[in-house]
Protein backbone atom coordinates (compact mmCIF):
# COMPACT_ATOMS: atom_id res chain seq x y z
CA UNK A 1 0.00 0.00 0.00
CA UNK A 2 2.82 2.36 0.87
CA UNK A 3 4.44 1.61 -2.52
CA UNK A 4 1.21 2.48 -4.35
CA UNK A 5 1.00 5.81 -2.51
CA UNK A 6 4.60 6.56 -3.53
CA UNK A 7 3.78 5.93 -7.19
CA UNK A 8 0.77 8.22 -7.03
CA UNK A 9 2.72 11.03 -5.40
CA UNK A 10 5.57 10.64 -7.89
CA UNK A 11 3.20 10.75 -10.86
CA UNK A 12 1.51 13.86 -9.50
CA UNK A 13 4.88 15.52 -9.06
CA UNK A 14 5.85 14.79 -12.68
CA UNK A 15 2.57 16.20 -14.00
CA UNK A 16 2.96 19.30 -11.85
CA UNK A 17 6.50 19.83 -13.14
CA UNK A 18 5.42 19.49 -16.78
CA UNK A 19 2.59 21.96 -16.30
CA UNK A 20 4.99 24.60 -14.93
CA UNK A 21 7.52 24.39 -17.78
CA UNK A 22 8.66 27.77 -19.15
CA UNK A 23 11.49 29.27 -21.18
CA UNK A 24 14.30 30.73 -19.10
CA UNK A 25 17.11 32.96 -20.40
CA UNK A 26 20.17 32.30 -18.29
CA UNK A 27 22.18 35.39 -17.39
CA UNK A 28 25.36 34.71 -19.33
CA UNK A 29 26.74 38.20 -18.74
CA UNK A 30 27.69 40.58 -21.48
CA UNK A 31 31.27 40.70 -22.66
CA UNK A 32 33.24 43.53 -24.18
CA UNK A 33 33.61 43.16 -27.96
CA UNK A 34 36.73 41.29 -29.04
CA UNK A 35 38.62 41.55 -32.30
CA UNK A 36 38.21 38.51 -34.57
CA UNK A 37 40.93 37.86 -37.15
CA UNK A 38 40.70 35.78 -40.33
CA UNK A 39 44.09 35.91 -42.02
CA UNK A 40 45.85 33.79 -44.64
CA UNK A 41 49.04 33.88 -46.66
CA UNK A 42 49.95 31.05 -49.06
CA UNK A 43 52.53 30.00 -51.64
CA UNK A 44 50.13 30.99 -54.41
CA UNK A 45 50.22 34.51 -55.90
CA UNK A 46 48.50 37.20 -53.83
CA UNK A 47 46.88 39.42 -52.93
CA UNK A 48 46.28 38.00 -49.45
CA UNK A 49 43.64 39.27 -47.06
CA UNK A 50 43.23 39.91 -43.35
CA UNK A 51 39.61 40.32 -42.24
CA UNK A 52 38.82 42.02 -38.93
CA UNK A 53 35.46 42.01 -37.17
CA UNK A 54 34.03 42.29 -33.64
CA UNK A 55 32.33 39.65 -31.53
CA UNK A 56 28.77 40.02 -30.25
CA UNK A 57 27.08 38.90 -27.06
CA UNK A 58 25.40 35.49 -27.01
CA UNK A 59 21.79 36.72 -27.22
CA UNK A 60 22.47 39.41 -29.79
CA UNK A 61 21.64 38.98 -33.47
CA UNK A 62 24.39 37.49 -35.65
CA UNK A 63 25.68 40.86 -36.80
CA UNK A 64 29.43 41.20 -36.45
CA UNK A 65 30.61 44.68 -37.41
CA UNK A 66 33.85 45.11 -39.36
CA UNK A 67 36.83 46.64 -37.57
CA UNK A 68 37.82 49.62 -39.69
CA UNK A 69 40.71 52.07 -39.61
CA UNK A 70 43.24 49.57 -38.27
CA UNK A 71 46.90 49.42 -39.29
CA UNK A 72 47.71 45.89 -40.44
CA UNK A 73 51.22 44.73 -41.33
CA UNK A 74 52.59 41.40 -42.58
CA UNK A 75 56.34 40.72 -42.44
CA UNK A 76 58.57 37.67 -42.90
CA UNK A 77 61.89 36.45 -41.51
CA UNK A 78 63.61 37.36 -44.79
CA UNK A 79 63.21 41.09 -44.13
CA UNK A 80 60.11 41.72 -46.25
CA UNK A 81 57.27 43.80 -44.83
CA UNK A 82 54.08 45.42 -46.10
CA UNK A 83 51.31 47.59 -44.67
CA UNK A 84 47.99 46.30 -45.99
CA UNK A 85 45.36 48.51 -47.62
CA UNK A 86 41.75 48.48 -46.38
CA UNK A 87 39.90 47.65 -49.62
CA UNK A 88 36.43 47.31 -48.07
CA UNK A 89 35.40 47.95 -44.45
CA UNK A 90 37.21 45.42 -42.27
CA UNK A 91 39.14 43.73 -45.11
CA UNK A 92 42.84 44.55 -45.48
CA UNK A 93 44.78 43.36 -48.54
CA UNK A 94 48.40 42.98 -49.63
CA UNK A 95 49.84 44.27 -52.90
CA UNK A 96 53.45 43.03 -53.00
CA UNK A 97 54.49 40.49 -50.36
CA UNK A 98 54.72 36.88 -51.57
CA UNK A 99 54.27 33.72 -49.53
CA UNK A 100 57.26 31.35 -49.65
CA UNK A 101 57.40 27.87 -48.05
CA UNK A 102 59.78 27.66 -45.12
CA UNK A 103 59.44 31.29 -44.11
CA UNK A 104 57.85 32.52 -40.88
CA UNK A 105 55.28 35.29 -41.22
CA UNK A 106 54.24 37.77 -38.56
CA UNK A 107 51.01 39.74 -38.60
CA UNK A 108 50.72 42.96 -36.58
CA UNK A 109 47.45 44.81 -35.99
CA UNK A 110 46.99 48.21 -34.35
CA UNK A 111 43.31 48.88 -33.75
CA UNK A 112 42.12 51.72 -31.51
CA UNK A 113 45.39 51.61 -29.60
CA UNK A 114 45.27 47.84 -29.09
CA UNK A 115 48.05 45.66 -30.48
CA UNK A 116 47.54 42.11 -31.77
CA UNK A 117 50.21 39.86 -33.22
CA UNK A 118 50.41 36.33 -34.60
CA UNK A 119 53.09 34.23 -36.29
CA UNK A 120 52.87 31.24 -38.59
CA UNK A 121 55.50 29.24 -40.47
CA UNK A 122 54.59 27.98 -43.95
CA UNK A 123 55.33 24.25 -44.42
CA UNK A 124 56.54 22.95 -47.79
CA UNK A 125 53.81 21.74 -50.16
CA UNK A 126 53.01 18.03 -50.47
CA UNK A 127 52.01 16.69 -53.91
CA UNK A 128 48.61 15.05 -54.40
CA UNK A 129 49.06 11.46 -55.57
CA UNK A 130 45.48 10.82 -56.71
CA UNK A 131 41.87 11.96 -56.50
CA UNK A 132 39.28 9.19 -56.82
CA UNK A 133 35.48 9.20 -56.97
CA UNK A 134 33.80 6.26 -55.25
CA UNK A 135 30.07 5.88 -55.88
CA UNK A 136 27.62 4.51 -53.33
CA UNK A 137 25.02 2.70 -55.49
CA UNK A 138 22.31 2.66 -52.85
CA UNK A 139 21.94 6.45 -52.82
CA UNK A 140 24.03 7.53 -55.85
CA UNK A 141 26.33 9.70 -53.76
CA UNK A 142 30.04 10.11 -54.42
CA UNK A 143 32.87 9.98 -51.93
CA UNK A 144 35.89 11.99 -53.07
CA UNK A 145 39.14 10.47 -51.80
CA UNK A 146 42.37 12.48 -51.96
CA UNK A 147 45.58 10.48 -51.41
CA UNK A 148 49.09 11.82 -50.80
CA UNK A 149 52.39 10.62 -49.33
CA UNK A 150 53.42 12.15 -46.02
CA UNK A 151 57.06 13.31 -45.73
CA UNK A 152 58.86 11.18 -43.14
CA UNK A 153 60.47 12.21 -39.85
CA UNK A 154 58.67 15.54 -39.41
CA UNK A 155 55.29 16.42 -37.94
CA UNK A 156 52.82 17.32 -40.66
CA UNK A 157 49.30 18.74 -40.56
CA UNK A 158 46.86 18.99 -43.45
CA UNK A 159 43.56 20.61 -44.37
CA UNK A 160 41.49 19.67 -47.41
CA UNK A 161 39.09 21.95 -49.24
CA UNK A 162 36.96 21.19 -52.28
CA UNK A 163 35.32 23.50 -54.80
CA UNK A 164 32.98 22.57 -57.63
CA UNK A 165 30.75 24.11 -60.26
CA UNK A 166 27.94 22.22 -58.48
CA UNK A 167 27.64 24.36 -55.34
CA UNK A 168 24.74 22.25 -54.01
CA UNK A 169 26.67 19.00 -54.29
CA UNK A 170 28.39 19.16 -50.90
CA UNK A 171 28.71 21.12 -47.69
CA UNK A 172 31.17 23.90 -48.51
CA UNK A 173 31.52 24.85 -44.81
CA UNK A 174 32.82 21.42 -43.83
CA UNK A 175 36.55 21.24 -43.05
CA UNK A 176 38.68 18.10 -43.26
CA UNK A 177 41.90 18.09 -41.24
CA UNK A 178 44.42 15.35 -40.46
CA UNK A 179 47.85 14.94 -38.85
CA UNK A 180 50.36 12.25 -39.71
CA UNK A 181 50.72 10.94 -36.14
CA UNK A 182 51.52 7.22 -36.21
CA UNK A 183 51.28 7.26 -40.02
CA UNK A 184 54.46 9.31 -40.42
CA UNK A 185 55.96 8.79 -43.86
CA UNK A 186 53.04 6.71 -45.14
CA UNK A 187 50.29 7.28 -47.68
CA UNK A 188 47.44 9.27 -46.18
CA UNK A 189 43.95 9.98 -47.46
CA UNK A 190 41.20 12.49 -46.73
CA UNK A 191 37.68 12.05 -48.06
CA UNK A 192 34.48 14.03 -48.60
CA UNK A 193 31.00 12.61 -49.02
CA UNK A 194 29.14 14.59 -51.69
CA UNK A 195 26.02 14.70 -53.83
CA UNK A 196 27.91 15.67 -56.96
CA UNK A 197 26.80 14.41 -60.38
CA UNK A 198 28.66 12.80 -63.26
CA UNK A 199 30.60 15.43 -65.16
CA UNK A 200 30.77 17.99 -62.32
CA UNK A 201 34.14 19.73 -62.10
CA UNK A 202 36.03 19.38 -58.83
CA UNK A 203 39.03 21.34 -57.57
CA UNK A 204 40.76 19.61 -54.66
CA UNK A 205 43.02 21.85 -52.59
CA UNK A 206 45.45 20.18 -50.17
CA UNK A 207 46.76 22.69 -47.63
CA UNK A 208 49.88 21.98 -45.58
CA UNK A 209 49.32 23.88 -42.34
CA UNK A 210 51.29 24.40 -39.13
CA UNK A 211 50.41 23.01 -35.70
CA UNK A 212 48.63 26.13 -34.41
CA UNK A 213 46.41 26.33 -37.48
CA UNK A 214 45.57 22.63 -37.08
CA UNK A 215 44.65 23.19 -33.43
CA UNK A 216 42.38 26.10 -34.36
CA UNK A 217 40.34 24.05 -36.81
CA UNK A 218 40.49 20.96 -34.59
CA UNK A 219 38.88 22.85 -31.69
CA UNK A 220 36.48 24.87 -33.83
CA UNK A 221 32.87 24.45 -32.64
CA UNK A 222 30.73 22.71 -35.25
CA UNK A 223 28.18 25.49 -35.66
CA UNK A 224 27.13 27.75 -38.53
CA UNK A 225 27.18 31.48 -38.90
CA UNK A 226 30.84 32.05 -39.69
CA UNK A 227 33.74 32.94 -37.43
CA UNK A 228 31.87 35.83 -35.85
CA UNK A 229 29.10 33.63 -34.51
CA UNK A 230 31.27 30.84 -33.17
CA UNK A 231 33.54 33.33 -31.43
CA UNK A 232 30.77 35.40 -29.90
CA UNK A 233 30.79 35.51 -26.10
CA UNK A 234 30.35 33.38 -24.08
CA UNK A 235 30.54 29.91 -25.79
CA UNK A 236 33.84 28.05 -25.72
CA UNK A 237 36.32 29.42 -28.23
CA UNK A 238 38.81 27.45 -30.31
CA UNK A 239 42.53 27.55 -29.63
CA UNK A 240 44.05 30.45 -31.55
CA UNK A 241 47.39 32.17 -32.19
CA UNK A 242 46.26 35.79 -31.80
CA UNK A 243 47.89 37.67 -28.91
CA UNK A 244 46.34 40.12 -26.43
CA UNK A 245 42.96 38.39 -26.19
CA UNK A 246 42.15 38.45 -29.90
CA UNK A 247 40.17 35.63 -31.49
CA UNK A 248 40.50 33.83 -34.82
CA UNK A 249 43.63 32.81 -36.67
CA UNK A 250 46.49 33.89 -38.90
CA UNK A 251 47.79 31.05 -41.07
CA UNK A 252 50.68 30.67 -43.49
CA UNK A 253 50.23 27.50 -45.52
CA UNK A 254 51.24 25.93 -48.82
CA UNK A 255 48.78 24.59 -51.39
CA UNK A 256 48.72 21.89 -54.03
CA UNK A 257 45.72 21.48 -56.33
CA UNK A 258 44.12 18.84 -58.51
CA UNK A 259 41.33 19.54 -61.00
CA UNK A 260 39.14 16.60 -62.00
CA UNK A 261 35.68 15.71 -63.27
CA UNK A 262 33.36 13.29 -61.53
CA UNK A 263 33.50 10.05 -63.50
Amino acid sequence: MMMNKFKIVLAAGILSFAACEKVVNIDLNSASPKVVVEGNITNEPGPYSIKLSSTANYYEANVFPPVTGATVTISDDAGNSEILKEVIPGTYQTAHIQGVPGRTYTMNINSNGNQFTATSTMPPPVPIDSVNFIIRPRDNTFRIVCKFTDPANIENYYKLQINSNDTLGFDTTSVRIIKDGLADGQELSISYRTHLLYGDSVIVKLECIDYKTYEFFNTLPRVGGGLGSILAAPPANPVNNISNGGFGYFAAYSITRDTSFVH
